[in-house]
This record gives C-alpha cells, structure tokens and sequence, in this order.
C-alpha cells in the first residue's frame, strides 16, 4: 500500500498540489493567528509592562482584596515600602531587586513649569526599562536624566539645570535643583508615557518624598539560575507577611500583564479569551476548507477506488492507502506553512515597527506551540479530512460506486438527514451564541458559532444550487453559456456546493472579522471615552481664575482643537467637592461620550462617588438633591448644566461674573487624528495663550492616543489576518474549481462535440464561477455581519454597552473581490478545458 500510495501521488500531482496548497495555506493561517497571540501578549508587556518585562516574578499590591476587607486606613498592609524592598532581597532564590516608582513631580525649566514622573534605574541590568540615548545615568542626588521625547518638545538638553518639586502630605514643599546628565528613551507605556519621564538616583527619589517611606508601585527580582518561579512565590509571600504586608499579589511579567489589561477591560482576562477564540477559529477554518478540497478529491476518485475494489483490494489497503497520502501531503504541507507564516509575520512586525514611530515597540514572538501545534493540527485535519470521504467511498459496494451516485436533496434519505442535523445544529448554535452575546461569554458564543455555521453548510447543499440558478436563470440574457451554467448549479449540486462552500467560508470569516473589529474599535472608543471623558482639561485649582475672552477665542483657533467648554464654581457637595456649570450643549460638544450629558436636576460626577444622589450647596446657601450620573472616569469635577445651577441651586450667570472669588475651568475636545508631538504643542500653546503653568493643562487625550495606538496595533495584526484569510477563500475557490473542470472534462468534451464553442465554453465556466461566487460572497457577507456583531456584543460586555458600527463600504468590495475572484479562478481551468480536443476528452476517464 505504501508503493500504491507514492505512485497515486505521483500520478495525480496536479490534483494533490490543490489540497497542498489548502493545507499550507490554513496552517499558515493557524501558525499566525498563534504567533499573533504571542507576539501581542509581548507587544503589550513591552509597551503597559514596560518597567517589568525584563523581570522574573512582579510583586504588587492587591488593591481589590484591600477594599473588598475595608481596610483603606490600614496602609500598611497594602503599601510596598522600603521594608517589603528588604524583604524580598533577603529571600533565598532571590537574585536581584528593584521597586517601581513613578513619583509625580513638577519640574520648572526656565520660566516654565511641566508635570514629570520620577523613576530609579535598576542597578541589575535585566531588571532596567531605562535605555540611554546621551550622556551619563545619574549617579548623585542632584542629577538626572530626561527622556528624548520631552527633552526635544521643551528643548532640554544635558547640562541644563532643572527645578524638581514635590508636596508632601503635610502641604510642605520640598524643591531640589538637578543637572541634567543623560537623555533616555521614551516610555512605550500608556500610562506614564503622557507625561515627561524623569530618571534619578535614589538619593533623590528619597528626598522628594519626605520623611515618610518611600513607596512602590511594583517590586520585581530576577531570581537566581535555575529557580522555579513558582516554587520561588510561597517564601516571597512568607517574607511579605512577616513585614506587616497583607494585601499583594506575587506574579509572572505574563501573568501580570494579562492582569493589568484584565484591570482595563473591567476585571476580565478578555485577551486571552479573545487570543484564544482566534486561534480557535483558525483551526476551524483550516479544517474546513481542507476537508471541503479533499472531499471534492474522494469523490472524484470514487470509480478508481471502487475499481481497485472489483480487482480484489480490500477495504483496509484501500484505506490505509489513502491515508499514507494524506499523512504526506499534510505533513509536508503543514511545515510549509509554518515556514510561510513565519516570514510573514516578521516581515509585517518589522514593517510596522520601522514606519510606525508610535508602534516601535512591537515584537514578534514565535513560540514553540505556535510551531508544533500548527503541524500537528494540519497533519491531523488532513488525515481526517481524507479519512470522512474515504470511508463514505468505502461502505459503498464497488459496483454501486462505479455508478453515478445521487446527490443529497430533499426527496431522498441523505437530504432528509442533512435537514434533520442541519437544522438541530443551527438551532443549537443559534441559542448558544445568543445566550453568549447576551452574558458577554465570548467562549460560549464561539461555542454556538462552532455548532451553527456546519448546519448552514448542511443546509447549503439543499437551497445553494437553487439560489444559484435561480439567479442564474434572471441573468443569462437567453446566452447557451448562461442557460448551461445555470442548469449546471442544479443539475449537479454536490459540485456547486463545494465550490460555493469554499467561498462561502472565507469570505464569512472576512465579514466577521471586519465587522467584529470595527464595532468592538467603536465600542472600544466608547469605553475609553467614558474612562477618559474629557480630551483636556485647563485648571491650575486656584481661586478667581478666569480667562480673557480674547485668549480663550485663541485657544477656540488653535489647530486640532474641536471644541471648548467653560466650567464655572456654582457651589459645592456636602463632601467638599466643588461643583461647576456650562450650557449642556456646549458640555455635549466636548465630551468622548455622548451619553453622558447631565439633564435638568442630574450633575455629572467621577466612577468615585457612591449613592444614587448627592447633597448640593450653591454659592448663595440654597440647597438641592441632584440625581448623579456617575462616568468610569476616576478624576472628574462634578458638573451641572445652567439650567439645573439657576433653578435647583439660585446660582445665575449673572451674579457668578460678580462674584471676585468666581473659580473657572476649561474642558476642550481635541482632534483624534493628533499624533503625541502635536499634542505636547498643543499643550504647550494653550499655557502659553491662557499664561498658567503647563501642568495645569491636563486631561486624558494623551493615555487615550496610547491606548487607541495598542488597538489599532492588534486590528492592523488582525488585518493581516484578514489578508490570510481572503488567501484562503481564493485557493479554496481556484482548487474547488480546477478540480471541478478535471471532473468534467468528458462533460466539456461532449459539449465541444455537439458543438460549443471554445469562446462559449470559456464564457459557460465562467458565468458558473460568477454566479457560485456571487451567491456564496453575499450569504458570506449576511453570515459574516452577524457572527461579528454577536462575537462583538460577547467580547464588549466586559467594557459596556456595544456601539454597533458596520463598514457597509469594505463589505460591498468583499463582494466584489470575491465575484472577481470567483471569475479570475475559472480562468485557467476554463482555458485548459477549452484546448482540450474532444475526441482526447471523450476519450479520458
């Protein structure tokens, strides 16, 4: 059977070079979904895990523990300190330590005043984010060093000396003059990276913190060779404990990063889930359309099968024949496309870091899953797929198989099954990814897609080839080519829908992803626009500010600034809180969220306000109980329209603009297309215009331009595998339909004989190819539309409500792209079919 199996290889080279090509092709697309699912898992720890990505282990404290047991006051337990350092160090295992800072300071540099967080460099070097560009680390307590995207905005350079200032708790101001000695790298971290990034000594860091300990965001350690991890975890926590510490949490750069974007997306591990459904849904694809391609292959081999059967093989040599084939297709093919997927992926990372400023920090990661596991699954889809149809081949008797077999319709008892299954699946499937869209369960969503989309390939066989000539028959102009190509969908519908199938998978996957991504972008937007609310922010927290209309109309002009809205003090809450006042349409037009406009009697406040209402005071003492609507955003002044400040609170514009303690902040809507630079000018621009210090012109725009910057990193990786995708759907195409040609050439021959032309021939295949590719893209499409709104709805339940956005231009060139497809794909087939002699034809089997 081995020398049977090498000789069928050899002898229908032309037939297995279609299923090589599905097989490499859909593990291509498995080995990138996984190398994409590493490679941003490092993207993100390079870029939020910046400052522990080099670690071992990641100690930080377990703030949701410490409020859960009410233990705020108690700092103690929850604050890493100079102690818990100590601890740590002194842990058998332990290699090396360093705390994370990220002290928050002001720094005046001539007549101007910025906002910078303070950080040491680790002295190990596998612990240190610091890169240095220029110059020296600082190495006393009255240097520093200055990261290279600040230092160029404000033209700092080394040498220059720097006024660093801090509060303490006390309200004592604690100043200190450094010299610059050295530029760093700027931070690729969302959170720190929007502001100026300061690198000092510990000497310094000590002093700007006062008298108190000094305190750490994050522990991390390199622990000593040959140290298991997790082993190392239980004596680090033991050592914790016995310093008085109780709430922290003791992790791996991996496990922590998925925490710090678990902690974005509203306490849930979404990235892994959401990795993890993409590589799922890669396997997917891949075994369905190699199974599709062999079972057109099987089928085309049934007589050869049943004949070798006649002359005195057995089942089991048949079989084991075709499976040793399979095993070397599928084998070869899947290293192939590892191989493939690997110089794709590093070639799309390293065009996207080198042309991309602000994705600089993305990085290819190839693990050994994403090797193995890819060849395994590809072998294995192989050996099945070539197993089903074999089987089917086998439990026929060899006479009957070298008859022409019926296809599945509804009148016999194989379309009467396929309905009965089809429909259970897709009920099945329905629900579940009903019940998943609903909960926000993208597992269980994935799970009824998985049940559903192989009913609608049952179904397909049953209302495909109708659909096909029916739209076929509206088409053809009264054309022989026409009316052949549409009675072909009917007259042989196994065949149309295989090759319909293979569109049909494709260019569902396509649409789903595109409208999966640009509705979860979209509610992504929303989500970031409820946590950062305001784009800018103007307040420099000083009492009888107000602005000159002329600056303000300056700042209206500014380039990239949308809109600005005036807040005026109109009182205060019964917890201190000032309370400000704007006309709510001009709230609406600088506000990320919409939704988000306080009513008549309703006052907008930050995520930390409890209760249901808060107790208002107006300036003039009158008293109201307004209704809250509380935002995600964590820093927000609590803000009421006129309306509800003249009629709840007695407070007018009129007896504000008399008042010599009247207090004014500016909120501005800013242009999303602004790149970091811009909005470090724009920055700058506004404090001059408005002569307040810089670090009074705050807000959320710049961690907002970051993390939208990760997102569209991960949809442009998910774009590349849109590219795969459509790859997969045209080989499906062009191997469905060669293989559909080779079938009929007697067929085509015939047709020749009876008189049909070359021209007309060409013309009958592909009007056939037209109308296949029309039909499958447009159900694609419809399929495609709602699987992505339905996995999106499953994804975002973690961040909110869905903002549903659907990219009807990109799913009418889907269309479009497939039909052309469909018809670049009969080409060759088309013309090879047309060269053929019919009497060579006829003569074929």
């Amino acid at each position: 059977m081995l020398q049977l199996a090498f000789a069928n290889l050899k002898a229908y080279s032309r037939r297995f070079i279609a299923v090589t090509l599905a097989v490499m092709i859909g593990t291509a697309f498995l080995a990138a979904t996984l190398m994409v699912n590493a490679s941003a898992t490092e993207t993100l720890k390079n870029s939020i895990g910046s400052s522990y990505s080099g670690a071992d282990l990641v100690i930080g404290a377990d703030h949701m523990a410490e409020m859960a047991d009410g233990d705020e006051e108690k700092t103690e337990t929850y604050v890493l300190g100079s102690k818990a350092l100590e601890a740590v160090e002194g842990t058998d295992g332990v290699d090396a330590v360093h705390g994370v800072t990220g002290t928050g300071v002001s720094v005046r540099a001539g007549s101007r005043q910025y906002y910078a967080s303070v950080n040491t460099a680790a002295t190990d070097k596998r612990l240190s984010s610091t890169v240095l560009e220029s110059g020296a680390l600082p190495t006393g307590r009255e240097q520093v060093a200055v990261d290279a995207t600040y230092a160029k905005e404000y033209n700092i350079s080394v040498g220059d000396i720097l006024d660093v200032g801090t509060a303490t708790d006390e309200g004592k101001e604690i100043s200190q003059h450094v010299k610059v000695t050295g530029i760093t790298a700027a931070s690729n971290d969302p959170m720190t990276g929007s502001a100026m990034n300061l690198t000092a000594s510990q000497s310094l860091l000590d002093s700007l913190s006062g008298p108190g300990d000094t305190s750490y965001s994050h522990i991390i350690l390199a622990a000593k060779d040959g140290t298991d991890l997790q082993a190392l975890k239980a004596p680090i926590a033991a050592a914790l404990e016995a310093t008085g510490l109780k709430y922290f949490q003791v992790k791996t750069p991996d496990e922590q990063i998925v925490d710090d974007v678990a902690a974005f997306s509203g306490g849930n591990d979404q990235l892994t889930i959401v990795l993890l459904v993409f590589a799922l849904i890669a396997l997917v694809v891949t075994g369905l359309v190699v199974m599709n391609t062999f079972a057109v292959l099987i089928a085309q081999r049934t007589r050869e099968l049943a004949l070798m059967r006649t002359l005195g093989a057995v089942r089991k040599q048949i079989r084991s024949s075709v499976l040793i084939e399979a095993l070397v297709v599928g084998l070869l093919a899947s290293v192939l496309g590892v191989l493939m997927a690997t110089g794709i992926m590093a070639a799309l990372i390293k065009i996207l870091a080198s042309t991309v400023s602000e994705l600089s920090f993305a990085t290819l990661a190839v693990t050994s899953q994403a090797i193995m596991l890819p060849i395994i699954a590809g072998t294995a889809i192989t050996l099945v797929a070539a197993w089903m149809p074999a089987r089917k081949a086998m439990s026929v008797a060899p006479l009957a198989a070298l008859r022409p077999a019926d296809d599945a319709t509804v009148g016999n008892k194989a379309g009467k099954l396929r309905i009965v299954f089809g429909a259970l699946l897709v009920s099945a499937g329905a629900a579940a990814l009903a019940y998943g869209a609903i909960e926000g369960n993208i597992l269980i969503a994935f799970g009824g897609g998985l049940l559903s989309f192989p009913g609608i390939l049952m179904l397909g066989s049953l209302f495909l080839p109708k659909a096909v000539s029916v739209i076929g028959a509206l088409t053809s102009g009264g054309t022989v080519p026409g009316k052949l190509a549409s009675l072909n969908a009917v007259r042989n519908p196994g065949r149309t829908t295989a090759t319909a199938t293979a569109l049909l998978i494709g260019v569902t996957l396509v649409s789903m992803m595109m409208v999966g991504a640009q509705t979860a972008k979209s509610s992504l937007g929303e989500a970031l626009g409820s946590e950062f609310l305001v784009d800018v922010e103007v307040n420099d927290y000083n009492s009888g500010t107000s602005f000159a209309p002329e600056a303000l109309a300056e700042v209206k002009a500014m380039n990239g600034v949308e809109g600005l809205a005036e807040l005026t003090r109109v009182g205060n809450s019964e917890t201190g809180q000032e309370i400000f006042a704007t006309d709510p349409g001009t709230l609406k037009s600088v506000l990320n969220s919409s939704k988000l406009v306080p009513g008549t009697g309703e006052v907008l406040v930050s995520s930390n306000n409890e209760g249901k209402t808060m107790e208002a005071t107006g300036l003039d003492g009158q008293a109201a109980k307004l209704k809250m609507l509380v935002t995600e955003s964590n820093s927000l002044q609590p803000v009421v329209g006129w309306d509800t400040a003249t009629s709840l609170l007695g407070v007018t514009k009129e007896s504000v603009a008399k008042d010599p303690n009247a207090r004014t902040v500016l909120w501005l809507k800013v242009d999303d297309q602004l790149d970091t630079a811009a909005l470090r000018t724009l920055q700058t621009d506004m404090a001059d215009t408005l002569n307040v210090d810089e670090y009074a012109v705050g807000g959320g725009v710049m961690e907002k331009q970051m993390f939208n910057t990760v997102i569209d990193m991960l949809l442009m990786i998910v774009s590349g595998l849109l590219a795969v995708a459509v790859l997969i759907a045209l080989i499906g195409v062009a191997n469905t339909l060669s293989l559909s040609v080779l079938e009929r050439t007697r067929e085509n021959s015939l047709l020749r004989a009876l008189g049909l032309t070359r021209g007309q021939l060409k013309k009958m295949l592909a009007t056939e190819a037209v109308l296949i590719g029309g039909v499958a893209a447009l159900l694609g499409v419809l399929l495609g539309s709602a699987y992505g709104l339905l996995g999106a709805q499953s994804v975002m339940g973690a961040f909110g409500a869905m903002s549903v956005s659907i990219p009807w231009l990109q799913l009418a060139g889907v269309i479009a792209v497939s039909v052309v497809a469909a018809l670049a794909a009969s080409i060759v087939p088309a013309r090879r079919a047309a060269k053929l002699a019919p009497v060579q034809g006829m003569a074929s089997e």
